[in-house]
């Protein structure tokens, strides 16, 4: 069969001429092709990944960059004067200052992520890669260079417009670069970064533990940025998902090439579902199985993408997934596990520890271990059931720390709270990037996405704001709330999320149209 189609040319119809593969000018293609068929991709695929994994490493690493207590001891930051050698950042500085400071990145991330998407819908996923670096290389040199608590906080806020656009692009450009069986194993690689990013910032505390270490803290961001930009040119392909709907099949192909090899372009465009214009105008789901028999509808050349709406985003055909993308996401944040990274120094003081770098490595030693195996588990029992194990066994060590703190035995509570670290890491904490990702058909990954990350970034925002005060005010019974977020995410992730695990993003969303199909 040729390559080739009889189809009228260009300027006759909205269709264009139809491009080979990279592999030769004409194929035999077989009747049929299993989309779940498992292939072996190129090193590129994993090299992308890996690059890209440079940004949320940047993500952990400001999370954990303030949870330090010689940076904040309150006690010694109120003292009149402040006793050298302690109360290490900003001298004399007010407890609201260094909660606002602390937030402040949060609110950076929020902008970045509610932001992100539309301009990665516009220009594609690599340049906005790219410009998210500057970001991050402008937050650092503010940070490292602030001569005032409040030009830090500014630095805090660029900072975390860089982390926003990370979450709110990196996990569904992977997504998008992932073969169907991988897309667990390769998506959680993000929340393993952040968790690198939290352990080797804690690993820091032990020889930047000066007055003016936390200033080198501060500014290695840009190392990892200056890396990005000088391999990302090289390395680092467009989402080929992004050129389709952008109206370059020719590109879409050649990057299908580089990530699988030119053998299995057919195959990978099995797994793409795109929705373009027709040349009435009139929108047309139209999956990609005609396996290189068919062109996408326009010009071969490069166009700018058609805008996905927000409308369609929020339609009934969609507002399913957004709803569920945006409960996941909220779980995720609301669960309490940033308040152990923003203020565990304060529960190792208690217990006694004299150095409380000890138990910030602990806990993050134990966060990274269990994430790295959350998607060979992921992919054994599903996302779903995955994400309710860890549930469950996140309400188990809630229940462990309260009776503990209660009971005065602080050193036990500091166990439970490496249990809840860890349960979180090999499930939530690492699935839900995943999840939220998949749900949504391409034509409006990006925005949807984006939408979700930036509710994520508010909730973390309400749990950096008020956990200082509900801390202040149960004592030990802090961590109570958080047992009835636990309990609620695990009622709605049952009846709410679907597995997505190892499912192509047309099999996700027919499960979606079958659910509202049989409610109607």
């Amino acid at each position: 069969m040729e390559a080739s189609s009889p189809l009228p040319s260009d300027g006759e119809s909205g269709y264009a001429q139809v491009t080979a593969t990279p592999k030769s000018a004409s194929s035999t293609l077989p009747a049929a092709l299993d989309v779940h068929a498992p292939i072996r991709p190129r090193w590129v695929l994993y090299t992308n990944v890996l690059v890209s994994l440079l940004q949320p490493l940047q993500y952990g690493w400001s999370t954990t960059q303030l949870n330090l207590t010689t940076f904040n001891n309150e006690a010694e930051c109120d003292a009149q004067p402040v006793v050298a050698g302690t109360c290490l950042m900003f001298p004399g500085h007010s407890k609201a200052e260094w909660t606002i400071a602390v937030s402040a990145w949060i609110v950076g991330g929020m902008i970045g992520a509610l932001v992100c998407g539309k301009f990665s819908d516009l220009y594609g996923r690599k340049p906005i890669m790219m410009a998210n670096c500057v970001f991050m290389i402008a937050g650092a040199i503010v940070q490292a260079s602030a001569s005032g608590i409040w030009m830090f906080i500014g630095g805090r806020v660029i900072s975390g417009i860089a982390s926003g656009g990370a979450t709110g692009v990196i996990p569904g450009f992977i997504s998008e670069i992932s073969p169907p069986h991988l897309r667990n194993s390769l998506g959680v690689g993000f929340q393993i970064a952040i968790t690198l990013g939290n352990l080797l910032v804690a690993i820091t505390f032990f020889f930047a533990d000066t007055k003016s270490g936390w200033r080198f803290i501060a500014g290695f961001p840009v190392v990892l940025a200056v890396i990005f930009l000088v391999v990302a040119p090289f390395v680092v392909v467009e989402s080929p998902t992004w050129l389709l709907m952008a109206g370059q099949p020719s590109q879409a192909e050649r990057e299908l090439a580089r990530l699988f090899g030119e053998d299995n372009v057919h195959l990978a465009k099995t797994w793409i579902k795109q929705t373009q214009p027709s040349p009435e105008g009139v929108d047309t789901d139209s999956r990609l199985e005609d396996l290189g028999l068919a062109a996408p509808l326009g010009p071969q050349n490069p166009q700018k993408p058609a805008k996905p709406s927000l409308a369609k985003l929020f339609s009934p055909l969609l507002l399913r997934q957004l709803l569920t993308a945006i409960g996941v996401a909220g779980a995720q944040q609301l669960t309490g596990i940033n308040a152990v990274f923003f203020y565990s120094s304060t529960l190792f003081e208690q217990a006694g520890i004299a150095d409380d770098r000890i138990g910030i490595v602990a806990v993050n030693f134990v966060n990274v271990l269990p994430t790295m195996f959350c998607g060979m588990l992921a992919t054994r029992l599903g996302n779903q059931r995955l994400i309710l194990f860890g549930l469950a066994g996140m309400f188990i060590s809630a229940i462990g720390i309260t009776v503990s703190l209660v009971a005065g035995v602080p050193a036990l509570a500091i166990v439970f709270t490496a249990c809840y670290v860890a349960t979180f890491g090999s499930s939530l904490g690492s699935l839900a990037w995943v999840v939220m990702a998949d749900l949504f058909p391409d034509d409006v990954r990006a925005m949807g996405n984006s939408v979700c990350v930036g509710c994520s970034w508010l909730s973390n925002l309400a749990v950096g704001l008020a956990y200082p005060y509900i801390a202040a005010a149960l004592d030990d019974y802090s961590f109570v709330p958080f047992m009835g977020t636990v309990a609620l995410s695990f009622v709605f992730v049952y009846m709410a999320v679907p597995d997505t695990s190892g499912k192509t993003m047309q099999e996700i969303q027919e499960a979606f149209t079958a659910r509202r199909a049989a409610k109607a």
